[in-house]
């Protein structure tokens, strides 16, 4: 389903679109792409099979997920997904990731993203957004705290990398 059609700052064609279970192989091979690079996201690889990524994405929308893939000139640049909490007293709540593939970083495909899942989750009466973001990773920082996201919490040496270098988790929000 096609949320929105725009543009890069560099004048590419950017799509927004809800993920399909067609989109499985080429999510996974994202979200690892970008976890391997150890600098961005809260883990280091993906091993997610393939099979159980399309139950995941075929039943998004059903269990209350946003799955929102960007593609720049059909390829797959980034992703957003939100998820909500199971308990009663959460509901109200949904956490956030995020992930742009390294090659259209900087041209307005993670704040694309990251516009599309608050609209979405004002509609949907979410008022509350959640996020943890490495403490070095200062682009995405800024990025958040443009959107009205504050700094609630931090988890000291929260995140171990393979090579031994530890960094702190950043708990961010944002109240709709």
């Amino acid at each position: 389903m096609l949320l929105t059609e725009s543009a890069t700052r560099d004048g590419r064609p950017l799509v927004l679109r809800r993920a399909t279970a067609e989109d499985a192989e080429a999510l996974v091979a994202a979200v690892d792409a970008v976890s391997r690079e150890r600098a961005y996201l809260l883990r280091s690889r993906f091993h997610q099979p393939i099979e159980d990524e399309r139950e995941f994405l075929a039943r998004a929308a059903e269990e209350g997920r946003l799955v929102l893939l960007a593609d720049v000139e059909g390829r797959l640049a980034g992703w957003v997904t939100l998820g909500r909490p199971r308990q009663d007293y959460r509901r109200h709540c949904a956490e956030l990731g995020i992930g742009v593939l390294a090659e259209w970083r900087g041209v307005g495909v993670g704040r694309a993203l990251m516009e599309a899942a608050i609209a979405w989750s004002a509609a949907q009466g979410l008022e509350r957004l959640e996020l943890g973001v490495r403490a070095s990773n200062h682009r995405a920082q800024r990025l958040y705290e443009r959107l009205g996201f504050v700094e609630e919490g931090r988890a000291r040496r929260a995140v171990k990398d393979e090579d031994g270098r530890y960094d702190d988790v950043i708990a961010m929000v944002r109240f709709l």
